[in-house]
């Protein structure tokens, strides 16, 4: 019996340990990666090696921005790294979200099979894309400046748009590392976007805007966390790339070979708001969006 009431006894108290724990504004914050990509990669190593601690924040997986929107749209999570393609259009549809600051860049490359050699071979092709993402806007880009008239093919996952590539039922896709350097000996990157944009955003961190006003302490954590995660990830210790091997089922060379052309940096410049405009106006074009939000209701102050 008194076995029994103490457990009751333990029980009551852990319930109302978690309540006050919620009730003080210090729930866990969930945050929402997006699992093949590398974008989340300052998060992991951050939880890692303590810079954050890990009963403090919940890590949820998703297969796709899309998915990220959907979830953080919804109030199902706090904070995300997410393409800010995807960002921008439920900010623009009226969901109560902020762009706290840039984090991945540079991943992103047109990939073909070997017969195609330069860009200007992609003209009247099929060309893989996810819609409405950064990597739609980029290469509608590219084939504005090159003039190449391409057939956009529409996929949900990045996995079923590589394997499309990999059946030749596309003859390109716009893709990121490490998915890049997962696709074999048959395939290249016939084109690196920041060849062209040099430093440009590719995937930014998110909040609730219930979180940026109020969580602020919390929300800085997580920056500061993230900034010192990438700093080391600009010279990465054997340690750090032994776990992004694990992490991502890459070998050494393919996870030296993603690091080259991607960088993380954790700031908000003139410069990432303007590309992000930039190529904003490719959703209003394309009638995804009627008009697009102003930089103060995109961003957090």
């Amino acid at each position: 019996m008194k076995y029994i009431t103490f457990t009751l006894l333990a029980m009551i108290s852990l319930l109302l340990l978690s309540a006050c724990r919620t009730q003080s504004g210090n729930a866990a914050l969930r945050i929402g990666i997006i699992r093949p990509s590398i974008d989340h990669l300052p998060l992991t190593l951050a939880l890692h090696k303590g810079y954050l601690d890990s009963e403090d924040y919940k890590v949820i997986q998703f297969t796709s921005g899309w998915e990220v929107q959907e979830a953080i749209s919804a109030g199902r999570i706090d904070l995300a790294i997410m393409p800010f393609t995807y960002a921008w259009t439920a900010i623009a549809k009226g969901y109560d979200l902020k762009i706290v600051s840039c984090l991945e860049r540079e991943t992103d490359g047109l990939v073909t099979s070997a017969k195609i050699q330069t860009i200007r071979d992609l003209h009247k092709r099929k060309i893989g894309l996810l819609r409405a993402s950064t990597l739609e806007v980029l290469m509608q880009d590219l084939a504005a400046k090159n003039s190449i008239d391409f057939a956009p093919v529409y996929f949900r996952t990045p996995a079923e748009m590589i394997a499309a590539l990999q059946t030749s039922d596309v003859d390109a896709v716009v893709s990121y590392v490490p998915l890049i350097q997962k696709m074999g000996a048959g395939f290249h990157v016939v084109h690196w976007f920041s060849d062209t944009y040099p430093g440009h955003p590719c995937c930014d961190l998110v909040a609730v805007e219930s979180v940026s006003k109020n969580r602020r302490k919390e929300l800085e954590t997580v920056v500061s966390a993230l900034r010192q995660a990438a700093s080391e990830l600009a010279d990465p210790s054997a340690e750090d790339l032994a776990l992004i091997s694990k992490q991502y089922g890459l070998s050494r060379e393919q996870v030296l070979d993603a690091l080259e052309h991607t960088r993380f940096d954790v700031s908000l410049s003139e410069f990432d708001k303007q590309f992000e405009r930039l190529m904003m106006n490719a959703f209003v074009e394309n009638s995804y969006l009627s008009k697009l939000p102003t930089n103060k209701e995109v961003y957090s102050d």
